[in-house]
């Protein structure tokens, strides 16, 4: 049997290709690891990033959080103080309504005394105007009853009916109305000279009288005082300017 005898160099050229092909083997090896540990890396480094802007998100959300809890902070305090001065004046409406209730306890009888003070007034004055003035009278008299009329507009209302009444005595009139002769009702101009005299003529001046304050009757006047009545009718209608006339007058004293 025949050895064959390798020199150094093919041996040597052996070593190197197999040691060749490891590295190569190896390093690729290397390269895939460092790949994938590369890869690893990025997708650590993304979720890091997603943390931190997580993060960063989170502390925006939180400081915004503050502020808004800094606002209602004051905004409370605020609303506080609202409420304080609402429950202040809410106290005093109280303190108004608690005082108007017992006004109109002391105003309610006062106002139907006056009514009935001015009902009777009518009664004993000079019977001018008695249906327009009984009428005002019964008209306070359904207010005073209604519920949907508050009191101070009933005082205002019964105010106003004196107000009226006394203008009566700084004023003279003329009108028309009827009075009861004899069965008959008949037409006459009424001349009213304050309270003091109440008289009245007929159109054709036939006849003239006035109201005995003292008999409480009509009583017919002489004919001397037909002109004059006839006069203060014509300046009571603005149809004549203001003169001196000559009326009579009853003193209301006993004779």
């Amino acid at each position: 049997m025949k050895l064959k005898t390798f020199g150094v160099n093919a041996i040597t050229a052996a070593l190197l290709t197999f040691s060749g092909a490891t590295l190569a083997s190896s390093a690729d090896a290397v390269i895939s690891a460092q790949a994938k540990a590369d890869k690893s890396a990025q997708v650590s480094q993304n979720k890091i990033d997603k943390y931190a802007d997580s993060a960063d998100a989170m502390l925006a959300e939180y400081k915004g959080l503050l502020r808004q809890i800094d606002s209602m902070t004051v905004y409370n305090k605020q609303i506080e103080r609202m409420v304080q001065s609402q429950q202040e004046e809410l106290d005093s409406l109280n303190n108004q309504i608690a005082q108007i209730d017992q006004t109109a306890t002391e105003v309610v009888p006062l106002t139907l005394k006056m009514v009935a003070a001015l009902d009777e007034f009518i009664a004993l004055d000079l019977p001018f105007q008695q249906e327009n003035r009984e009428k005002r009278i019964n008209e306070l008299k359904r207010t005073m009853d209604r519920a949907d009329v508050t009191t101070s507009e009933k005082f205002r209302k019964v105010m106003e009916a004196y107000q009226i009444e006394e203008g009566f005595s700084r004023s003279i009139e003329s009108y028309k109305a009827s009075l009861d002769r004899d069965g008959e009702t008949v037409t006459y101009d009424f001349l009213r000279i304050g309270r003091t005299a109440l008289l009245y003529q007929s159109p054709d001046g036939g006849e003239t009288g006035m109201w005995n304050q003292q008999s409480g009757k009509w009583e017919t006047l002489p004919e001397s005082y037909r002109i004059a009545v006839q006069q203060g009718i014509r300046i009571a209608k603005k149809q004549a300017p203001p003169a001196l006339i000559k009326l009579p007058v009853f003193t209301g004293e006993d004779k």
